[in-house]
């Protein structure tokens, strides 16, 4: 039996490069990365547009990152609230990003706080 009810996608050369970039970045295959297997084109659509988005929006890493984790932390969704602290983590350091996880944005900046209590807006609206 298997512990899923989607049959396994065929490997292409696509899959084999985002499990790899999963293993080389993490060391294991992330599960939503086994979901997105199943439309890479997709994927790799989303991210050229995330990256669009952050590129005409001027945003940093670290701005990209306060406002998905305040965000993601909001929601409650652990999953992200993983995935971008660790990336706020990078960007900034792990106080900043516990900070924000936890809804203390005392060491962002003004501008990122601005954006913090924003995008905790959004989701509570």
């Amino acid at each position: 039996m298997r512990p899923h009810h989607l049959a396994e996608p065929a490997s292409t050369p696509e899959i084999e490069a985002l499990f790899a970039d999963d293993v080389s970045d993490r060391g294991f295959v992330m599960n939503l990365s086994r979901l997105w297997a199943y439309q890479p084109a997709t994927l790799t659509g989303l991210f050229d547009l995330l990256g669009a988005t952050t590129a005409a929006g001027g945003l940093t890493v670290r701005q990209r990152g306060v406002l998905v984790t305040a965000t993601a932390s909001t929601l409650g969704d652990s999953y992200c609230s993983l995935a971008w602290g660790g990336k706020l983590a990078d960007a900034a350091d792990a106080s900043t990003a516990a900070g924000v996880l936890a809804g203390d944005d005392t060491r962002l900046t003004e501008p990122e706080r601005g954006m913090a209590r924003w995008a905790r807006a959004v989701v509570r609206d």
